[in-house]
């Protein structure tokens, strides 16, 4: 579908919002698949690790980050940038979840 904006340009009109993605949020993720890169290089095709990783594992270890946080959370001396690892990386995961989803079922 082309859609025209009120100066008259047309393009083509686009499934979301990008611009409503959270941005500190997506630069942790990126902070953690960066890091993911370093420590599981890609394929020599250029395939990323992670697209072999199915989407309930990618959960099971999200999950494992979001306890992991919460354990951090309750303790009396919590460590901040512990707690925004364990978050960033539970984000990193749920998006390779999604991806993987969407990869595998559609």
């Amino acid at each position: 579908m082309i859609e025209t904006n009120e100066r008259g340009g047309k393009q083509s009109k686009i499934k979301g919002k990008m611009t409503e993605i959270p941005p500190l949020a997506l630069i942790e993720v990126s902070k953690v698949m960066a890091l993911g890169l370093e420590n599981y290089p890609r394929e020599a095709d250029g395939t990323p690790n992670w697209h072999k990783i199915n989407c309930n594992s990618n959960l099971d270890h999200s999950l494992e980050h979001v306890a992991n946080y919460l354990v951090e959370q309750n303790k009396p001396n919590r460590n901040k940038k512990d707690m925004l690892e364990e978050l960033s990386h539970y984000a990193a995961r749920g998006f390779m979840a999604l991806e993987q989803f969407i990869r595998e079922e559609f």
